[in-house]
């Protein structure tokens, strides 16, 4: 069975549950927190998406800011992912040098895997799975708030969003993915886009964002990009050979 998705009506979120390797647990996604342009997105709550259901337990959400965006996203579960496929329309009069969709996953309120301490955080960094914690952090006037630039993507200071949380370090690009393990070190929950602009981390409420980019838009232009959230029971290593073969 997939796992169950359940929008939060007229909002940009929404909650999966019956996860077959996290029985129990409820898992919040924001889809997305913030959109549109770098320079000057959307943020959650400024516009009022419309939920439709699909077959097989999909769901699809909608909304546009006028004069701006608009976004279309497609959430289709299965049962050990949810892939989140995503296109946002520039309806402004602006070139968009950079643009992206803000997603959010949190895994705070699941006791096997909330780690506000970030030791079982796992990133890739020049060709190794790395801890979290071994990775070069920037603290800001949000500590417990960071960022990372990713490989093949603008560094972090290029990218105003980005930038603007002072949190991001120098000279250190990762994959386009985070992962957390959970306590038993048998499973794991992840997310991963394609392409990523950005990872954000925060650890108050151990929650993790792979930020799709869908890059350069002019007027009238419209991007796309994919998200995917992995529920897992498997070792890091098999999941990461997993999710590369799958998003490259």
């Amino acid at each position: 069975m997939p796992i169950k998705l359940t929008p939060a009506r007229g909002m940009m979120s929404a909650t999966a549950t019956d996860v077959p390797a996290f029985p129990g647990v409820g898992f919040g996604l924001g889809i997305p927190e913030s959109i549109g342009d770098v320079a000057r997105p959307v943020w959650f709550g400024k516009v009022t998406p419309e939920w439709r259901e699909l077959e097989a337990g999909a769901w699809e959400t909608s909304a546009t800011s006028e004069g701006e965006l608009s976004y279309r996203a497609v959430l289709t579960p299965t049962d050990d992912t949810v892939e989140i496929r995503l296109s946002l329309s520039n309806l402004s009069d602006r070139v968009w040098g950079s643009s992206l969709a803000f997603n959010c996953f949190g895994a705070g309120g699941a006791p096997d895997l909330a780690d506000h301490e970030c030791v079982r955080h796992w990133v890739g960094w020049n060709g190794e799975l790395r801890r979290l914690i071994e990775v070069p952090r920037q603290y800001s006037p949000r500590p417990a708030v960071a960022l990372w630039s990713v490989e093949g993507a603008p560094p972090g200071a290029e990218l105003s969003f980005v930038s603007n949380f002072r949190a991001t370090p120098p000279g250190v690009a990762l994959e386009g993915w985070l992962a957390i393990v959970a306590r038993d070190g048998k499973r794991l929950v992840a997310t991963a886009s394609k392409p990523t602009l950005f990872l954000f981390q925060n650890m108050e409420y151990s929650c993790i964002h792979a930020s799709p980019g869908f890059g350069r838009l002019e007027p009238g232009q419209i991007g796309e990009a994919t998200n995917v959230i992995y529920f897992v029971e498997s070792t890091l290593e098999d999941w990461h050979a997993r999710m590369k073969g799958e998003l490259g």
